[in-house]
């Protein structure tokens, strides 16, 4: 569960480019320098399905060195936006996938299409990370679970951090509902000594 897979390239490309939207070009060369990543500057991997040696173990370098410049709160609302950000990336590469999976989800009420989409973008993240995302639900709540999550990979803390997979799955819901009508929320965290990352979704209706 805790294998340091490498990340596809199409993957990673998608968080750095989400990175650049929210920080500029000067923003996220001082980020991949500081997380000791500096051969990223000006140097994204291409899209495409190749793993071309990045590793889980260096996207937690990355949201780590976010935390250090920018402190908790301003690294919250930076990698929020930065997972949204990658999820329309993301949505991008796999166009195909998002095309079909819209279509399949054009007349199921509300709660199925969130819960489709979520398993879309579930299975695309297990293949592009090699890691494992389950999507479970009770009367109340769907949950995207991180259970080898990236962005905390080799750091702690004393507060869920993953807030860039927050803003992917707002990111990915919104996009399945046509609406910002609902909440995302990190309720327990793998950086924090939790079993899992686990991000809760309240569609208020």
């Amino acid at each position: 569960m805790d294998k340091d897979s490498l990340v596809m390239n199409k993957a990673f490309r998608a968080m750095l480019l989400g990175l650049e939207d929210v920080l500029g070009k000067p923003g996220i060369a001082a980020i991949l320098r500081q997380a000791g990543l500096a051969q990223y500057i000006d140097n994204y991997p291409p899209s495409d399905t190749e793993r071309g040696g990045q590793r889980l173990s260096d996207v937690g370098k990355i949201n780590h060195a976010l935390f250090e410049i920018y402190g908790p709160r301003g690294s919250r609302a930076i990698m929020q936006r930065v997972g949204r950000g990658q999820a329309k990336f993301g949505l991008q590469e796999n166009a195909a996938v998002a095309n079909a999976a819209k279509l399949a989800m054009k007349l199921l009420p509300r709660r199925n299409k969130a819960k489709l989409a979520l398993d879309t973008a579930a299975k695309a993240v297990n293949e592009q990370l090699d890691t494992h995302v389950t999507i479970s639900e009770d009367a109340q709540y769907l949950y995207y679970e991180a259970w080898n999550c990236a962005y905390c990979k080799g750091w702690t803390n004393d507060a869920p951090v993953c807030y860039a997979v927050a803003g992917f799955v707002h990111g990915i819901v919104a996009w399945a509902l046509d609406s910002d009508d609902f909440q995302v929320q990190e309720i327990s965290c793998r950086a924090k000594g939790d079993e899992v990352c686990k991000f809760r979704v309240g569609l208020n209706a």
